[in-house]
């Protein structure tokens, strides 16, 4: 979600609102809704210094209190709503039925939420937008896209398909983690044990013997040294910093663009995050122009379930470039978003008027790729984790076993 702030003229005074939107279409509808007089201007401003606060004090929550959505549970939910509405049922009732029936007290609060939200008639998709940091964009956007378009039961099918790839996903790269997770975890602690017990020992034994110490040896002991004295410290620091970037990655725009650069030039990583992206964006502008949204409103509808300011920034200058009277494929060529054979593919589709089924087919050509990453993955970091295992092993041998050598010396100069 983003700030905006609309500037209304009423009775020759100037009056200014800060609303919270998906983007500056929603911010226009929205305040076009609050009957404050003429709407001058609509811009995006950065967050207020009160969101700011409140964003400390939700993230501190988030890592100690905070609910954690049930994806298996929630997916269960939107194709549980889907059936229904599709079986004539209407919108509230198969909400508060969903709610009254799920074990999941998260998911008993959206869903109550946004019937008692129709009930007093708002729409589903401003109830969900207050829970974005639970569902995330895709569910608003997906589901603004059925209030638009009519088609709710379109929309709620095809953001359960979103998340059911987004889940096997996650279980494949959790699988393909957890060995070399386990076995860094096993390495750091027999580390931590033999500096901070067995090194030590060694440390006294040469004190004895008024023998000077190896470099590996002092290394280890100064490690060791720096967990006794600042252990504690570092803890605080390091919680600190985890949460000082995560606040300024929240609330400052320009950290963030920073931040998702560097995402996006980082190996491995970087190729998951873009292909990921690009698969959701294009399954949500297929599903869009297949319903009748105009190229330009898909697109900005699309833009709000894209995380990275990078990508974002592409896609917003892709709908000014097209705007100015430029292809779609043109600007994407131009903003190198995506490669040739995506581009081939949607421009082969505007030349044959069949661009939202191309963009479907673009959508499967980067799901395919991403999936090639995740089944993957454990060998691509193989060659980076035994790097890293080989130097801790490597100094760990070095720091016990070169004392041991140089103690016959050490011994003869007494």
């Amino acid at each position: 979600m983003r700030y905006y702030k609309v500037t209304f003229i009423y009775k020759g005074k100037r009056e200014e609102v800060i609303l919270k939107a998906i983007d500056k279409a929603e911010a226009l509808n929205d305040g076009k809704k609050l009957n404050k007089g003429i709407l001058v201007k609509v811009e995006e401003v950065p967050m207020p210094m009160e969101e700011k606060i409140k964003l400390i004090s939700d993230l501190v929550k988030a890592k100690l209190l905070r609910k954690k959505l049930n994806l298996p549970a929630y997916i269960s939910a939107i194709r549980q709503l889907a059936v229904l509405l599709k079986a004539g049922i209407s919108l509230k009732d198969s909400l508060e039925d969903i709610a009254a029936n799920s074990k999941d007290s998260l998911i008993k609060e959206i869903f109550f939420k946004a019937a008692e939200a129709i009930d007093s008639g708002k729409s589903l998709s401003s109830v969900f937008a207050e829970f974005e940091p639970y569902v995330g964009g895709v569910s608003v956007a997906m589901i603004r896209l059925g209030e638009q378009t009519g088609d709710m039961v379109m929309a709620l099918e095809s953001l359960a398909k979103i998340y059911e790839n987004m889940y096997e996903n996650r279980r494949k790269m959790i699988k393909a983690l957890r060995y070399p997770i386990i076995t860094l975890i096993g390495i750091a602690l027999a580390f931590v044990f033999l500096i901070v017990v067995v090194v030590p020992k060694f440390k006294n034994m040469f004190e004895q013997l008024h023998a000077k110490l190896p470099l590996p040896t002092r290394i280890l002991l100064g490690i060791e040294d720096v967990f006794i004295k600042y252990g504690v410290l570092i803890a605080i620091l390091l919680g600190g910093s985890v949460v000082l970037i995560l606040f300024l990655y929240k609330t400052s725009q320009k950290f963030k663009y920073v931040s998702d650069e560097i995402i996006l030039k980082t190996p491995i990583i970087s190729r998951i995050i873009e292909y990921s992206t690009l698969h959701k964006f294009l399954t949500t502008m297929g599903s869009l122009l297949k319903s009748g949204i105009p190229l330009v409103e898909a697109l900005e509808i699309s833009e709000g379930i894209i995380e990275n300011d990078v990508i974002r920034k592409k896609i917003e200058r892709t709908k000014v470039g097209i705007n100015q009277g430029r292809s779609f494929s043109e600007m994407l060529a131009n903003e190198n978003l995506l490669n040739f054979v995506a581009l081939r593919m949607i421009s082969a589709g505007e030349e044959s008027g069949e661009l939202d089924s191309m963009i479907q087919s673009a959508s499967k050509y980067y799901e395919d790729r991403f999936q090639d990453i995740i089944d993957n993955i454990q060998a691509s970091i193989e060659p980076l984790m035994l790097v890293i295992i080989g130097a801790m092993v490597l100094l760990l041998a070095l720091g016990i076993f070169l004392p041991m050598w140089d103690m016959a010396n050490a011994a003869r100069n007494v």
